[in-house]
């Protein structure tokens, strides 16, 4: 299912290696090379974004539901849910947490936990009105990793249609489950926190990647999902990584278990390096300098 080789080239002088990664499952593969500064770890300051007018703050001016929904905006004591006004589904919605910024390292399972209890009530409420099967919670941090507005929010989006993943993951789900066996094996295995199970894969998504397992539905385990949550990030802000992103994978008819991934983007800087290039966009293939058993080996110390 894995394999690797390395190939050797001398440059100026200089013996240059490349590891190259095959996952047999995701059909896909990775190239890690010598550290030459694809992760920036600069970080600046920026509180004149900070300091600039956020419509997130005045949530009387946001888009609101319909009578259907019971409610025009869902929120709790941390979080406030609304509707996407550029939706990516007929259900897609945007769930801010009630600070106006927050740094990696000042996220706790708290803040993420009641964000993700509102995404929860509004797929749920979808269900009443409406037959889906699928449904994703997904996470840009700062503008590096694609978000529009520097306010911290999670997207919430309820389909019958699977993405390209999941319809990936749902039609190969016997395959999925020995991948799984396989990478709970390994050495880049890292750790169980309550119900979620955590692993660095084989051939990485993006920088720094980890993988949360879930053993029951996301009802059952929104408390851990969010401490392990919690663990990463601040694994990610300890490394001085202040951009990433998050998805959460949920199947409504249990097509596949309930998961999600993260992975670091490069820091918000005022001239930060795009690390989404050819071979990721147009090969499909992702550039790393860091092995992911660094990354496992680096993060056990966090839970």
């Amino acid at each position: 299912m894995f394999r690797k080789w390395i190939d050797e080239v001398v440059v100026a002088g200089a013996k240059k290696k490349v590891e190259i990664r095959e996952d047999e499952f995701f059909e896909r593969r990775c190239r890690i090379i010598g550290r030459v500064g694809l992760e920036l770890v600069a970080e600046e300051n920026f509180d004149d974004l900070i300091n600039k007018p956020c419509i997130f703050c005045t949530p009387e001016k946001l888009a609101k539901f319909g009578k259907e929904f019971g409610k025009e905006i869902f929120g709790n004591e941390h979080a406030f849910l609304f509707p996407n006004i550029n939706p990516y589904a007929k259900y897609s919605s945007v769930c801010a947490f009630k600070q106006h910024f927050i740094k990696p390292a000042q996220f706790n399972a708290e803040l993420i936990e009641k964000n993700l209890e509102l995404c929860m009530e509004y797929i749920q409420k979808v269900m009443e009105l409406d037959e889906i099967k699928y449904a994703s919670i997904s996470w840009n941090y700062l503008m590096p990793a694609g978000a529009s507005i520097l306010h911290p929010h999670t997207q919430v989006i309820a389909d019958k249609q699977p993405t390209t993943y999941m319809a990936f993951i749902a039609k190969k789900k016997k395959e999925f489950k020995k991948y799984l066996d396989k990478e709970m094996k390994s050495e880049r295995y890292i750790g169980k926190i309550g119900k979620i199970k955590l692993f660095t894969p084989f051939v990485p998504f993006g920088f720094n990647e980890v993988v949360g397992i879930a053993e029951e539905n996301i009802e059952n385990c929104l408390e851990d999902l969010s401490k392990a949550l919690e663990k990463i990030i601040s694994y990610y802000a300890s490394i001085k990584r202040n951009s990433f992103n998050v998805a959460i994978y949920i199947s409504l008819e249990n097509e596949f278990p309930l998961h999600f991934r993260c992975i670091t983007r490069q820091n918000m800087v005022k001239y930060y390096r795009n690390d989404a290039m050819f071979f990721e966009r147009l090969h499909q293939e992702v550039i790393l300098e860091k092995k992911p058993e660094e990354v496992a080996e680096e993060l056990r110390n966090f839970i």
